[in-house]
Formats: structure tokens, sequence, C-alpha cells
């Protein structure tokens, strides 16, 4: 018998904290009984207490503390056997999330975290994908801002697409108020580490040999370079939206759920001064990350060597407030055969409040609650898009501040 519903794992951290808030939030409307985990007992009792009051929960005696950390085994291991699901929020993933993910399947227990690093998810889709299924198990990364937006956003758009979708462009817009905004250490060691291990992704999708997912419709190529539209500075995004809904039409395609859909991920930005900041900063970052040295530089003196944009301290409360996020999607494809050029668009949108902290927590937590009060749709080692039941997951979403809209939707026979 589980003592408790959902653990968080890693609830003192920057991005933690916001889980615990958000589960307070989430309890007064529905009751899951849940525990904070983490190194310091101190620290949990002290973070239980100041979000109480910060959400107005009088009694919080029912919320466990349990003492673990990613460096003891055994404490790992006693933690996943007291947790029916477990939000983990300890990274780098890379480093510290293999025995975590291992522990869960060992104790029979559900795994969300909020990783946005390719080669860590897909390695334990690799490792782990028949065990989990086998157990009936969900083992999701990428529950965060990467990559929910994007890919449930494209499931979304699937969803409600009168036909066959084929191909879909995503745009992330993040948006800052007159305060700025700051990248925390942790997340920005994600970041460098992901480029760092490239070449390590690049060798291991080679040495998988998946079998390649058919292209259906016209020519689908993603755009590349600098461009405007609509008024907006666009680029290429770097990040593993792409990769996340690529394995999510994968999976969905192989199970026989859904035609593939390709995909092109993108940025948008409406400031000019805050697109080429960005622009000088990638260069430089892009010089750097690319030789050890560089790397040790941005890793020792990140606030000198990302020109003040990434810092220990993290984003402030009045950065956090102002910040928004919006990923506009962009779907075609055919109401009858897949041939030709395609003859129906339908567009969206996923918006929400700051993308880093706030709709990030709300993600996590809001597919914790999913799986564990309606169940998921799939299991095994699963991108959201591919594991949660769509329409549940966007209602609780919606039901927090995160809007999911259908802005547009038209054929060929009603446009001309």
């Amino acid at each position: 018998m589980k003592e408790f519903d959902i653990i968080v794992f890693g609830g003192t951290g920057y991005t933690g904290i916001h889980v615990v808030r958000e589960m307070f939030l989430t309890g007064k409307c529905e009751t899951l009984s849940w525990a904070l985990a983490g190194r310091s007992a101190d620290k949990m009792k002290k973070v239980l207490q100041t979000i109480a009051a910060e959400t107005n929960v009088n009694d919080y005696s029912d919320v466990g503390v349990i003492v673990a950390n990613v460096d003891d085994i055994d404490s790992i291991e006693k933690m996943c056997v007291n947790a029916k699901l477990l939000i983990n929020c300890v990274g780098p993933y890379y480093l510290w999330g293999r025995q975590v993910v291992e522990a869960c399947l060992a104790a029979n227990t559900h795994y969300l975290d909020i990783s946005g690093e390719p080669l860590f998810m897909e390695q334990m889709e690799a490792d782990y994908h028949e065990k989990a299924e086998e157990l009936g198990l969900v083992i999701t990364s990428a529950c965060g801002f990467d990559s929910v937006p994007a890919d449930v956003g494209v499931r979304y758009i699937q969803t409600h697409f009168p036909g066959t979708l084929t191909a879909i462009e995503t745009y992330v817009n993040a948006r800052v108020g007159d305060r700025g905004f700051s990248v925390h250490l942790p997340t920005f060691q994600c970041v460098v580490n992901g480029f760092k291990n490239r070449p390590s992704l690049i060798k291991f999708r080679k040495e998988r040999k998946l079998s390649k997912v058919p292209k259906l419709g016209a020519p689908f190529h993603p755009k590349s370079g600098v461009w405007r539209e609509n008024g907006l500075f666009c680029s290429p995004f770097a990040g593993s939206d792409r990769s996340v809904i690529m394995r999510t039409q994968r999976y969905l395609y192989e199970k026989g759920l859904s035609a593939p859909a390709q995909a092109g991920v993108y940025m948008s930005f409406q400031s000019t001064a805050l697109f080429l900041y960005l622009c000088v900063f990638g260069v430089f970052f892009l010089i750097l990350v690319n030789t050890r040295f560089g790397r040790y530089l941005l890793l020792k003196y990140p606030k000198i060597f990302t020109l003040g944009l990434v810092s220990a301290e993290g984003a402030t409360p009045e950065q956090i407030e102002q910040a928004s996020f919006s990923v506009t999607l962009k779907g075609q494809g055919y109401s009858g055969a897949t041939e030709g050029d395609p003859d129906v668009t339908v567009e969206g949108i996923v918006s929400g409040p700051d993308p880093g902290y706030v709709s990030c927590s709300r993600f996590v937590t809001q597919a914790a609650y999913s799986v564990l009060k309606h169940g998921p749709s799939n299991v095994g080692v699963l991108t959201p898009g591919a594991m949660l039941d769509i329409p549940d997951y966007v209602e609780r979403l919606q039901k927090r501040g995160i809007s999911f809209q259908i802005t547009k939707t038209s054929t060929k026979s009603s446009t001309e």
C-alpha cells in the first residue's frame, strides 16, 4: 500500500517551490495525498510553511516530509516505494535522472519530470520502455515548458483537425516585462550540457537504427535562417521541442493511433531589441559552448559570459509576475487522400503566464493529477503528447490559466 499519491522530489529547489505552490492550489479542488522529498527536512518544512501561508492553506499537517538524496540510492528507493507517482524536479537529469527512474520502476511508481534533455529522454526510452509498458507504468519527461505547449499543442491541433494533419509549425514567443528576466543557473547548466552532449546524441540515434516514419502529403521543409513573419522576427528553435514532438508522432503512428505529422519548430520575437540581444548572445554562446574551456567559462562565470542573462539567483518575483508566453501552431493537411497540395489548414495558440516557473509547475502538476485521477492514454517511456489523455489534460490546464484555442480553420473550398 502506497503511503502517498504523489511525492514531489526536489521541492526546495527554484522550480520545485513553484510545484509545491501548485500542489497546494490544486489540492483545494481535488484531493490527493502528497509529500515533499529532498535533502533537508528543515528546508522542506520551511518551504511548506511559507507556501501554505501564501496560498491560504491553514492545515497542511497531512503533507509528508521525506529525506532523500540522489547520492544515496537507498533513500531514493525508500522514497519511491511510498509514492504512486513521483514528480522529479532534481536536475540535470543526465547526471541524476537514471537512478530515480530505475527506483520508480522497481517500486511500481509512475514517474514525471521537467527535463528538456533529449539524450537523457531518448536513453530512458531505449532502455526502459518495454519494462515500463509491461508494468503499466508511465515514465514521462518533458512535462514542463519543455515541451508541453509544443507537444500537447500539436496533439490538440490533431484532435481538432478535420482530416489528416501532415505538417505543423510551432512558434514560441516568450514575453518579458520592463524588469527583464534572468535564467536560473541549473537551467543554464542543462542547456550547456545539452550542446556538449550533441555528438553523443547523434551517435546514439544512429546506433538505435529506428525505422523511418513516412512523410505524408506535400513535401515539407522546416525553415532556416532569420525571417520576418506577421511583424515578428523568427528563427529556428534549438530546444528539445521538435525531438519530443517527433517521438510522439512516431509512437502514435507505430501504434496505429494517428497518421504522422512533420514539424518545424521556431522562435518569434515582438521586440527588436530583444531579438538583437539574443542574436549577439547566441553567436557569443555558440563560440564558447563548442570548446571545453568555453564551457568552463560559461558555467564558472555565467553572469559575465551570458551578458547578465544567467544568475545563481534566478528570476525575481517581479520578473516572473511580468513574464508570459504563447505558442502559435499552424497545421496543414488533407480532408481526404493525402495527395497533391494540402486543402485544410488549422491554426491555434497555447498561452499562459511565466513559462519557466509558473506555467512549468502547472504543466507537470496537472499531468500528475490527470494520470492518477483520469488515467493515462498509453503507458511506457513516453512523451506527454503520447501518454496523456489530451482532452482531460487540456481541460485541467484551462482551469489553471493555460489557454488552448483554435483560432482558424479553413479549406480550399471555403477560401476560394
